[in-house]
């Protein structure tokens, strides 16, 4: 249990690359490439912030985690639909790049909603959880 554990979460953390970067709006170092050649690249570091966005963020999954501690019967459920919503997420990954764009954004926009709907009900249950046991004392 503990081995399948570990490896589900770092599948999660592996999958979830460096998501607080892509949200601090930083600007990339790198020249851009002649005219000729810029347009096509322009859509790729759009492609790979829409992909980082549709894994689960490192609090997400650690907030995952402690929910284990918490509320078991919570923890089994949500760390299921996870698993699942990053099994599918990532088949979805390994065939987008032959997708028309338009069909690409939808489908990446509704595993993004899907995964901060996910987040944000491990951290409400978790924070009900916390504030419960914090209660009975």
């Amino acid at each position: 249990m503990q081995m399948k554990r570990a490896g589900f979460l770092v599948l999660c953390l592996v999958l979830a690359g460096c998501v607080n970067k892509s949200q601090t709006g930083q600007k990339s170092l790198v020249t851009p490439l002649p005219a000729e050649t810029a347009a096509p690249q322009a859509t790729q570091p759009a492609a790979v912030e829409n992909t980082v966005s549709l894994t689960a963020n490192e609090t997400c999954t650690k907030e995952l985690s402690a929910l284990q501690s918490y509320d078991q019967r919570s923890w089994n459920k949500y760390s299921s639909e996870m698993s699942e919503l990053i099994s599918k997420t990532s088949q979805f990954l390994t065939v987008r790049d032959d997708l028309n764009p338009k069909i690409n954004e939808l489908v990446m926009s509704v595993y993004d909603s899907r995964m901060k709907t996910l987040c944000y009900k491990i951290e409400s249950t978790l924070g009900q959880a916390m504030v419960a046991q914090a209660s009975q004392l």
